[in-house]
């Protein structure tokens, strides 16, 4: 019986190792080369469907003490529990009863669509009685003699369309659609503010009582918004972050 040559044998076994491997890599590069490129050229459908001005109020420079106020801005994550349809109706709706006022920035429909709602510039109504606990220590605003300090003269106030099983008080739902975290992540990316300064309802409130983005899947989120952050790294690097006085979007369509 013919033996075989060990070092022959041992030297294929090296050699298809080292070739499985070269195309694993070039499978991996091929794919990921297709996603960056699909991510390149995403771009969102996006709709201008303006609150009514009883919802939404103005920036402003000075607290109601006269002290000025320059905090960067965060992003403030929530979710709708109701239809789009719905909180769009509500936000629409006026409420000349201050304790009735609410609003977002913006709202992502469960198809990814993006409703914008309040100018970037305006302060929107979306976290009562809230505080940003980030490096700088807390911080929040108060505006208003009656209500307590909030985030709401730095927030952008985004908000993900709840599911259908998710129209309840409950800790959990089945989460939010795909084509959703991406167009948050192509709208928090787009809008310059750190990761570090974004946060969720939850996380800001102060009365406990809000669980808001619930079931969010913050790995999937975060792997996007990396991504779309990258993919304009270098004009990004030589920006830095907006104060929220000059936080803005270009126009948007009617």
């Amino acid at each position: 019986m013919r033996r075989f040559n060990a070092p022959l044998l041992q030297g294929l076994m090296l050699f298809l190792g080292a070739l499985a491997c070269v195309l694993t890599l070039h499978v991996h590069a091929v794919n990921s080369q297709t996603v960056h490129s699909k991510l390149a050229n995403f771009r969102p459908v996006e709709v201008w469907r303006p609150a009514h001005e009883t919802n939404f109020g103005k920036r402003y420079a000075k607290d109601i003490y006269g002290r000025p106020v320059s905090n960067a801005p965060i992003v403030v994550l929530h979710e709708t529990v109701i239809s789009a349809a719905s909180t769009i109706r509500v936000f629409q709706t006026p409420h000349y009863n201050e304790d009735e006022q609410a609003s977002y920035h913006a709202l992502i429909t469960r198809n990814g669509t993006i409703v914008h709602l309040v100018s970037a510039k305006n302060r929107a109504f979306g976290a009562g009685n809230s505080v940003f606990r980030g490096p700088n220590g807390p911080e929040a605003v108060k505006t208003h003699r009656i209500y307590p300090a909030s985030v709401n003269n730095f927030a952008y106030h985004i908000s993900l369309e709840t599911p259908a099983d998710g129209n309840h008080n409950g800790n959990y739902h089945s989460g939010y659609s795909q084509a959703q975290y991406q167009s948050l992540a192509w709208l928090v990316a787009r809008s310059r503010i750190p990761h570090s300064r974004v946060t969720t309802h939850k996380g800001v409130d102060r009365s406990g009582s809000r669980k808001d983005p619930r079931s969010f899947n913050q790995r999937s989120f975060n792997s996007l918004l990396q991504r779309f952050s990258q993919l304009d790294e270098s004009k990004l690097t030589s920006l830095r972050p907006p104060m929220i006085g000059e936080l803005d979007f270009p126009p948007l369509p009617q």
